[in-house]
């Protein structure tokens, strides 16, 4: 029954909202010839930010508690970090959004490794 301690459940709901992160930042965007175009002032950008700041709210948290995951929780902050800056400029190179992409997925791949791990 490890899949229900504490750990793994904020694990489960930290990898829930980067996934989200990762699904609502594609879709602020508007695609044009040469870049991504990014409307600050819409609704889904401010809808964003909201999730982000819920998501540095929810890791700030899981560091309190668990302690023994600096390199995870450093690696999230960064990935926190990475997505503000990005989704703070009007435009966004393709280059950008497929680096942003992959740290994504990295995200993700290390809360779905962690959340199987047995301590």
């Amino acid at each position: 029954m490890d899949e229900y301690t504490p750990r793994n459940y904020d694990i489960a709901v930290l990898k829930y909202l980067c996934d989200e992160l990762c699904h609502d930042g594609i879709h602020t965007l508007i695609r044009s010839n040469s870049y991504w175009v990014n409307d600050l002032t819409s609704d889904s950008n401010l809808k964003l930010n909201e999730l982000l700041g819920y998501i540095a709210d929810v890791v700030w948290s899981f560091k309190i508690k668990h302690t023994q995951n600096k390199d995870l929780i450093s690696f999230i902050d960064e990935y926190i970090d990475e997505t503000y800056a990005l989704f703070g400029c009007m435009e966004v190179s393709f280059n950008d959004i497929e680096e942003w992409k992959k740290m994504a997925s990295l995200v993700s791949c290390m809360l779905t490794s962690e959340g199987h791990l047995v301590h």
